[in-house]
């Protein structure tokens, strides 16, 4: 009898191991191969910007506030990432970043070859979405923590459009759009904290000079995650991007020369889905 007994109760835990295993050791989200997050992210613009003219007289320099541009704006952000091996990851993903507004001009403003009087009234359009893509490889490569190099690349797309708001006037109107390439290399790092919590962190910067573009580019970023199933997370994450470019003109004149500084903060909440 007493054999009897003893059998019954090994099986019985034979066969509740496995089940006791799952429910103490959740899956690791530091190594999904997928994962899709989708933001709702309020966005706060530093940028100053100047156009200069075609022949290369310099413009005037102007943040959103001098042309009644919105500084703060919610918008959405998408990202993905792939892992194709333990080390490796690749991370795309899109920000948007737009604004407009009205405003009477106190100073007089000169945007490419068109000029803005103090006192007009003018509408202006600014746009300076981000595109990037993030390597990441993991030198330190742990079940709960991984440390590694970053290389980012990516593409600010610029587009700024200013007008005179007063229909009684003359129209009076100038435009300048450019796509900016970005790089900066760096250190990531991530640790998972608690079976379903997780933070992570970047730090990047580079500087560069391509014909006659000169960029100073500085990036990180940090992130906390919590996950309350094998297949949705929520993120709430902040973001800085930091960049100088200087433009130089054209020897033949003509095209987009001019200086931008800018600096896009970014704070997110975020849904993290994982196939």
């Amino acid at each position: 009898m007493n054999r009897c007994v003893k059998l019954s109760v090994a099986c019985c835990f034979v066969v509740a191991s496995p089940l006791l295993g799952q429910t103490q050791q959740p899956p690791s989200h530091l190594y999904d191969r997928l994962q899709f997050t989708v933001s709702g992210t309020q966005v706060w613009l530093g940028s100053n910007v100047r156009v200069d003219a075609s022949d290369g007289s310099p413009g005037t320099e102007f943040s959103p506030d001098d042309v009644g541009a919105s500084k703060r704006t919610w918008e959405p952000r998408f990202a993905m990432r792939w892992r194709p091996g333990r080390r490796h990851e690749l991370e795309a993903g899109y920000l948007l970043a737009r604004s407009s507004g009205s405003r009477v001009l106190r100073d007089t403003i000169y945007f490419a070859d068109t000029s803005f009087a103090r006192g007009m009234e003018i509408h202006s359009k600014l746009k300076s979405d981000q595109a990037f893509l993030t390597y990441r490889y993991a030198f330190h490569a742990a079940p709960r923590s991984q440390i590694g190099l970053a290389l980012g690349l990516g593409a600010l797309l610029i587009d700024i459009g200013l007008r005179n708001s007063d229909t009684a006037l003359v129209p009076v109107s100038g435009s300048a759009n450019v796509v900016g390439p970005t790089g900066s290399l760096g250190l990531f790092g991530r640790w998972q904290v608690g079976n379903q919590w997780y933070i992570e962190s970047d730090a990047r910067a580079l500087y560069a000079k391509i014909d006659r573009i000169r960029a100073t580019v500085y990036e990180g970023g940090a992130a906390a995650r919590y996950f309350t199933s094998r297949h949705v997370g929520f993120e709430l994450g902040y973001g800085l991007t930091s960049i100088k470019v200087t433009l130089d003109p054209r020897s033949s004149g003509g095209g987009f020369s001019g200086r931008l500084k800018y600096s896009l903060q970014n704070a997110r909440l975020a849904l993290v889905l994982t196939p």
